[in-house]
C-alpha cells in the first residue's frame, strides 16, 4: 500500500503538534515519513474512522502513525507514542459489523 503513494506522502500540520520545540529542532518531514518508507510495520489496522493506524517496533514501545488516503495523496494525519500494540484482530472485528 505504502509503494502506491511513495511520491505523494504529505503531512497533516496537526501530526507537527506533537513535536516539542526541541524536537523540532532534531526532526524534520523526512524523519517522520523514514519509517513508512523503510521499516515494515508490526502491524496495521483499519480505525473506525476510516484511517490507518501502523505501528513501529522501539526500544521504548511503539511508534503508532495515523494515515489518511486521500486520492493520490497517503496523509500522515498524526504519530503517537505508546507502550502497546491494540489487538488488531479486535479492530478488524469491530470495523466488520
Amino acid at each position: 500500500m505504502i509503494n502506491r503513494y511513495k511520491s505523494n506522502i504529505i503531512i497533516n500540520p496537526h501530526a507537527l503538534d506533537h513535536l516539542s520545540d526541541s524536537q523540532r529542532k532534531l526532526f524534520n518531514e523526512h524523519d517522520l515519513i523514514n519509517p513508512l518508507l523503510i521499516e515494515n510495520p508490526c502491524g496495521v489496522g483499519l480505525q473506525k474512522n476510516g484511517r490507518y493506524a501502523s505501528f513501529y517496533r522501539r526500544n521504548w514501545g511503539y511508534l503508532r502513525i495515523i494515515l489518511n488516503m486521500t486520492g493520490s495523496k497517503l496523509e500522515i494525519i498524526t504519530f503517537i507514542n505508546t507502550e502497546n500494540i491494540p489487538n488488531l484482530k479486535r479492530l478488524k472485528d469491530e470495523n466488520e459489523r
